[in-house]
């Protein structure tokens, strides 16, 4: 008896299939300039990130589990030690003498092995899909999660799309080593909440969210986008910078948390998510300014409560992380 997919997996080959189409339609419509536009709010340029998106074309998760490889020990090791930054990096270098018709073309050829793979699996691999991966703290998904691919290349076209509307310098940023030591988690607080709003299905940004009914999954992503700035602020104070009157409004925290979900409840995700990238991009430009003495310094928050800066970017990490995880119950994979 031949084997049959499982429903889970054509499900989420057929979303990665559409979220790659329009990549690719975005792509298909970009000048011979735009190539070379830098992409906010980072140090790539569009051609930089297609060659990212391409990724390394390999069966990549799918064909792990395909292989019968994939253990919780794998997935554990692979999440306490893995910096995708430098791996992203290293795939972007090797690729910049590439021409865009040659990205292109890789590009149209990416996702093959991988859909492959996930058409591989079958009611023998339902034990592996429940596996946990974590994705920082309080925030796991499971293996099935991981199967939905698609949220990557509609993460990417809103991110060429940006560079299209925004005049935009790539520009390198450089920390000490006590802030690089905290970046890795709070570029993968980051990026795993932007997996998680690029997977929620679109029909479901007005229902409220299973972990908190009070609010909607649109209002979890309005509050993250807003606070971006408040964390700033935070920062500042550590610095000795921070305005006090800013400082006394945002320390009303459930006045300031629903005036600025309010404010934004008209908002498209899109727009939400610009405000998202710029104020991340802004909390990295202000950690460059941070030196050691700055780790012990005092961090306001609301209540007369204050923590040293060290820590409060320990809470950074994780508040993102919280939230992310709010999101998951919304998403396209859940509700298949």
């Amino acid at each position: 008896m031949p084997r049959v997919t499982l429903p889970q997996a054509l499900a989420a080959v057929v979303d990665l299939q559409h979220a790659h189409r329009e990549l690719l339609r975005v792509v298909d419509a970009l000048k011979p300039a735009d190539w070379e536009r830098g992409v906010p709010y980072g140090e790539w340029t569009v051609k930089d990130l297609i060659s990212h998106c391409i990724g390394d074309m390999s069966p990549s998760g799918p064909g792990l589990i395909a292989a019968g490889v994939l253990t919780p020990q794998f997935i554990a090791e692979t999440s306490e030690t893995f910096d995708v930054r430098h791996r992203n990096q290293a795939v972007v270098e090797e690729r910049r003498r590439y021409t865009p018709e040659d990205l292109r073309q890789l590009l149209f050829e990416a996702h093959d092995a991988k859909i492959e793979a996930t058409l591989r699996l079958d009611d023998s691999h339902l034990p592996v899909l429940d596996y946990d991966v974590p994705m920082g703290d309080g925030y796991d998904i499971k293996v099935l999660d991981w199967l939905w691919y698609g949220y990557h290349d509609r993460q990417h076209t809103d991110d060429i799309r940006r560079a299209l509307e925004i005049e935009w310098a790539p520009v390198e940023l450089h920390y000490i080593p006590e802030i690089e030591e905290h970046m890795r988690m709070l570029v993968r607080s980051q990026d795993g909440l932007l997996r998680a709003i690029y997977s929620v299905a679109d029909d479901v940004w007005g229902q409220p969210a299973k972990s908190d009914p009070r609010w909607t999954y649109h209002d979890i992503v309005a509050h993250l986008s807003s606070n971006e700035g408040r964390r700033r602020t935070r920062l500042l104070s550590a610095l000795g910078e921070a305005n006090e009157a800013a400082l006394n409004a945002i320390n009303n925290v459930d006045e300031w948390n629903d005036s600025a979900v309010r404010e934004r409840r008209d908002w498209p995700i899109r727009r939400l998510v610009d405000e998202l990238v710029e104020g991340w991009y802004q909390i990295q430009s202000l950690l460059t300014l941070f030196r050691r003495e700055h780790l012990s310094a005092r961090v306001q928050l609301g209540g007369g409560e204050s923590i040293d800066a060290n820590e409060f970017l320990t809470r950074m990490a994780s508040h993102t992380s919280r939230h992310a995880r709010q999101l998951v119950a919304g998403s396209r994979a859940r509700r298949t």
